[in-house]
């Protein structure tokens, strides 16, 4: 499977965005997107957040549970 980096087109289409994950500075991939939905049903507001890796995608999801928890299977992956 093929991954592109996510650019920032306010930046004239120069500069990828970074990893959303905590000081990471690596660019951010398609492949690892996150939408999260922050209104209600009758008005979204969808933000996207991409991460470098699948690793620091699934920290992102799980980290309303405790801070830099990864799921059982994802514990000894690496990056």
């Amino acid at each position: 499977m093929h991954s592109k980096r996510v650019i920032n087109l306010d930046a004239h289409g120069e500069r990828a965005i970074t990893c959303a994950w905590d000081e990471c500075d690596r660019a951010g991939y398609e492949l690892h997107k996150v939408r999260v939905n922050y209104g209600s049903a009758e008005v979204p507001a969808v933000t996207n957040y991409v991460f470098c890796s699948e690793r620091h995608k699934q920290y992102f999801i799980h980290s309303h549970r405790r801070y830099g928890n990864l799921p059982p299977g994802y514990r000894l992956s690496c990056l």
